[in-house]
């Protein structure tokens, strides 16, 4: 017997997820995450939710300054008095 697969509900997902439930439905419909009917009641897999996670997941870029040329000063924010 194959491993049963975990149904959530768009209200399990959206908490999940932090997102109103409404963004879940727009998500089944649109096809970027999969989903179940059973009977008329809307499921999805929570093998889907983790995937669809790590596929929109970003690495955070590491910026690389660039060196300053030779003599030039950093620059400051001044104040500006308004009055």
């Amino acid at each position: 017997m194959p491993d049963p697969v975990q149904l959530l509900t768009v209200d399990e997902v959206a908490a999940w997820l932090r997102v109103e439930p409404r963004y879940v439905y727009r998500m089944t419909s649109s096809g970027a995450l999969p989903k179940v009917y059973v009977g008329r009641y809307l499921r999805v897999p929570a093998s889907s939710v983790a995937d669809y996670i790590a596929a929109h997941t970003v690495e955070a870029v590491k910026r690389v300054s660039r060196p300053r040329r030779p003599g030039a000063r950093a620059r400051r924010l001044r104040a500006v008095n308004h009055g």
